[in-house]
């Protein structure tokens, strides 16, 4: 059966058959696999015994571990009052599920944000107001209106915002990372009334939220959170779990500054993947840039303190042990991060790295001794002139923090590096030339030569170090230069000695 009703990706598969790019019996034994595993599967059905409550609960748990708390001026978590708000509904589905393709729920049951909300407020009034309807925007103006009579009214106004299915789902780009205009009107006008408005975002990729964060006194994240969604926004709205929810990409202030804007979609089929290994969080960080949220970003209904770090390098990598201390009034889970960096590279690399992680929870008042692990592997580069993976030494920098921006703890530890001998030729530059030990010791004098002899690269009279300016300079250019074949023959048999030298 295709994939798509149309069947395009049948006669694509046909078609490599048909040319040679997969082998016919690979696809046939692939088949045969997959329909022995559906006559298994439908043979076992009815020897599975499941609680279907069970799974709701566990979908309901892990969809409030997912929440992330971004912003907080105590309005959260509330207690059971007099509460109003507004809930969007999707195609008459509960919002906050799944939209499209991959992240589709057929779920057996699916909560929704407003009746639990109304469970979890008790005897309370909560009154809803639609707000803002997506398939028809031409309505906008008379729900907003209604919305905002129920806010004035309130003690606190939850407003839910997001994308819906047409406005993001896998298969298209989205043009903008801003929430659309009437859900921001919305928002403008309940604030404007209402001073405590905490925000519910629904949404799959990242959005820009500066209007968002100036207006909302708390805002939880909680995109695509499966059938449990409804109850887990509840729970963590009033309490009965602590967020702890970690963003995993950064939030920019705006489009204009995400790593591929200039690049994406590119022209004519061709995409440019200018921030090479600048992804993400890497590419803020370099640059210092302020972000709206950074990547590991998550916010807490109590505070933890780091303490006592220690780190120790071993044959298969770094170790890292550090108190965590939770100092608030609740119990909570932290997600504590390790980050790694290396100033000195000589390659280049991002300012850091996430490289290992792990969660603790803690009573209040408890603290507990954590340990992260850096395997040697992970602290490799790839050396685009051996076509490997290697280990540079030196003094790696090891932050610890709640985020790639909150950096709670730095050391340093001195690693060992691993024989990198890079076959030296004439288009070797002439730094790579001063750096073998071999080379460099034949082919100094003959550089301080052509400067007029010394010590040193110096420009007599100048102050310039002539090596910084020509040191990426190919040794070919450099002693075609010189005008001599003479010397580019010597230079030849120099790399010959050093490349034999790197082989005994």
């Amino acid at each position: 059966m295709p994939a798509n009703s149309d069947g395009s990706h049948d006669r694509a598969l046909a078609d490599a058959v048909e040319n040679g790019l997969i082998d016919a019996r690979e696809v046939r034994a692939a088949a045969e696999r997959v329909a022995e595993l559906a006559i298994r599967t439908h043979a076992a059905a009815d020897d599975i015994a499941w609680d279907e409550q069970q799974h709701h609960d566990l979908a309901r748990e892990a969809a409030a571990a997912g929440i992330v708390l971004l912003q907080n001026d105590e309005t959260l978590p509330l207690s059971p009052r007099s509460i109003r708000g507004r809930h969007r509904p999707l195609r008459h589905r509960p919002t906050c599920a799944g939209w499209g393709g991959s992240s589709f729920v057929n779920a057996l049951r699916m909560e929704v944000p407003l009746e639990e909300i109304r469970k979890a407020a008790s005897s309370a009034t909560v009154a809803w107001a639609q707000g803002f309807d997506p398939d028809d925007p031409g309505v906008s103006e008379r729900l907003r209106t209604e919305a905002v009579a129920a806010a004035r009214a309130a003690d606190v106004a939850v407003v839910f915002l997001g994308l819906a299915g047409t406005q993001e789902a896998e298969g298209f780009d989205r043009d903008s990372i801003a929430l659309p205009a009437d859900q921001l009107a919305l928002l403008a006008a309940v604030r404007a009334v209402q001073p405590d408005v905490v925000v519910v975002l629904s949404h799959g990729g990242a959005l820009e939220l500066t209007a968002v964060t100036e207006q909302a006194s708390a805002i939880l994240d909680a995109p695509l959170l499966g059938q449990g969604a409804g109850g887990a926004i509840a729970d963590v709205l009033f309490g009965v779990v602590n967020p702890s929810g970690r963003l995993g990409e950064t939030l920019p202030e705006r489009l204009q500054d995400v790593p591929a804007f200039g690049n994406f979609p590119g022209e004519h089929l061709h995409v440019r993947y200018g921030e090479g290994l600048f992804v993400g969080y890497r590419w803020y960080d370099a640059r210092d840039m302020p972000v709206a949220f950074p990547f590991g970003h998550g916010l807490s209904y109590t505070s933890f303190d780091y303490s006592d770090l220690e780190l120790d390098v071993q044959h298969n990598g770094v170790t890292a042990h550090l108190t965590v201390t939770n100092t608030g009034s609740r119990a909570g889970r932290e997600v504590v991060q390790l980050y790694t960096g290396l100033d000195q590279s000589t390659h280049v690399r991002p300012v850091r790295e996430l490289k290992a992680f792990t969660s603790v929870h803690l009573e209040p008042g408890e603290q507990r001794r954590v340990r992260l692990h850096v395997r040697r592997d992970d602290l490799g580069v790839w050396d685009t002139r051996l076509a490997r993976w290697t280990i540079e030494p030196g003094s790696y920098r090891i932050d610890i923090g709640a985020s790639s921006r909150d950096v709670r703890s730095t050391g340093h530890v001195d690693v060992a590096g691993e024989p990198r001998r890079v076959h030296l030729t004439l288009e070797s530059s002439i730094e790579e030339l001063l750096q073998d030990p071999v080379a460099g010791a034949a082919f100094k004098p003959m550089l301080t030569g052509a400067f007029g002899g010394g010590d040193d690269t110096s420009a007599h009279g100048t102050g310039i170090d002539i090596l910084r300016m020509i040191g990426s300079t190919p040794v070919r250019r450099f002693v075609a230069s010189l005008g001599g074949a003479e010397q580019l023959g010597m230079i030849q048999h120099v790399l010959d000695q050093a490349n034999a030298a790197h082989t005994d």
